[in-house]
């Protein structure tokens, strides 16, 4: 029973690792690093505005 616990929590701790690593990709992919780094306040003001922004 210990075991399968264990093997299913290596399971979801890779599911979760592989997840973050497609959203690092997709993000990078998405935004440029001037546009992630940016640090004023209001530059996004939802999240449509920023999706569309991203996309041009």
């Amino acid at each position: 029973m210990i075991a399968f616990l264990n093997l299913g929590a290596w399971a979801v701790s890779a599911a979760l690792a592989l997840w973050m690593l497609i959203d690092l990709v997709r993000t990078n992919r998405s935004y440029s690093e001037d546009y992630l780094t940016s640090s004023a306040e209001g530059d996004i003001i939802d999240a449509e505005t920023g999706e569309t922004a991203a996309r041009q």
